[in-house]
């Protein structure tokens, strides 16, 4: 635009007020004042330039975004999603957190993806808020043996869930998460059908899960896969976090113990391996998603406000 055909400051206001304060859009107030829509455009750019018009973020906007920022830069993250909380906490905040989890979800995913799906709570509240959303040629795994609890939420339970809503194929695991034996996991993991099933994990290029502290309450205690005293043996020897039934140390190295050798699902080196979606709420959490996040766990994180800025402060 020629310096003789700058608009006064006068009608570019006067756009502008129509436009962000009255919320008439730029065919209408094209009309309204006889302007062309390109015209219209230009003089919404002029306010912006002339500093007519000023945007402001908010400032709890802000902190959500600076803290998103934040992680992403300090642990090398795909992506940050930072939920307030809104005076929320508990089941509250957890199940808001998963909401965003679950609606980002088939943003993460793309057709002909192999998607592995951890259990406990907080993967069953997403697989309760994933939307309707077809992926073509999506096939969902299941990353751990099955639990006989149907009253928890089981690795299955999250899974048959996620492909239904994502019309995905679904496979389940037919083989026990736990063993009372190593001799006898190891027995297991020779039949021809867990062997090949194992070896479908391999296939998984993303996954969802959740964590939890090394602490006697942990939902792995809950579901009858460790006992208190392999917590205990586990805290000993340095764990302060678990991913689907893996104890990791403070640098997300992998802590390995008895329980190790009963387990049948995914190890520490094939979930590291896939494009991990970490979604996590509640401060109780903060030295375990910290190990996660050292480890090499995370691309993507979906986390609470609270929790994102003690991981944003912890050295």
């Amino acid at each position: 635009m020629s310096r003789h055909q700058q608009p006064s400051s006068k009608i570019v206001a006067e756009v502008a007020w129509m436009y962000y304060v009255r919320g008439l859009n730029q065919g209408e107030i094209a009309d309204a004042l006889s302007l062309s829509r390109p015209t219209v455009i230009s003089y919404l750019k002029a306010a912006k330039d002339r500093n007519i018009v000023c945007i402001r973020i908010a400032p709890e906007h802000y902190r959500i975004n600076a803290l998103a920022d934040a992680l992403r830069e300090k642990f090398a993250l795909n992506s940050v999603h930072v939920v307030p909380d809104e005076g929320a906490q508990g089941e509250a905040l957890a199940r808001t957190v998963c909401e965003v989890a679950a609606h980002y979800l088939p943003n993460l995913l793309k057709p002909e993806d192999v998607l592995g799906v951890s259990w406990g709570q907080t993967v069953s509240f997403v697989s309760e808020y994933v939307p309707d959303w077809p992926i073509e040629g999506l096939t969902v795994r299941q990353l751990i043996g099955s639990i006989a609890n149907p009253l928890l939420s089981t690795s299955e339970s999250c899974t048959t869930e996620i492909a239904r809503r994502l019309d995905a194929y679904c496979i389940n695991f037919n083989a026990p998460a736990v063993c009372s034996t190593a001799a006898l996991a190891d027995a297991l993991k020779r039949e021809p059908i867990i062997r090949e099933q194992l070896e479908g994990l391999r296939k998984c290029n993303k996954a969802i899960y959740s964590l939890s502290p090394c602490t006697p309450d942990t939902h792995v205690v809950q579901f009858k896969i460790a006992t208190a005293a392999d917590i205990e043996d586990y805290s000993r020897r340095g764990a302060v976090g678990i991913i689907a039934g893996r104890f990791i140390d403070r640098d997300g190295q992998a802590v390995l113990g008895d329980l190790d050798g009963k387990i049948i699902g995914v190890d520490h080196d094939l979930l590291r391996s896939m494009e991990g979606l970490l979604v996590v709420s509640g401060n109780f959490k903060r030295d375990a998603a910290l190990a996660a996040l050292k480890g090499g766990f995370v691309d993507h994180l979906v986390v609470c406000a609270p929790l994102a800025e003690l991981l944003a402060e912890a050295k």
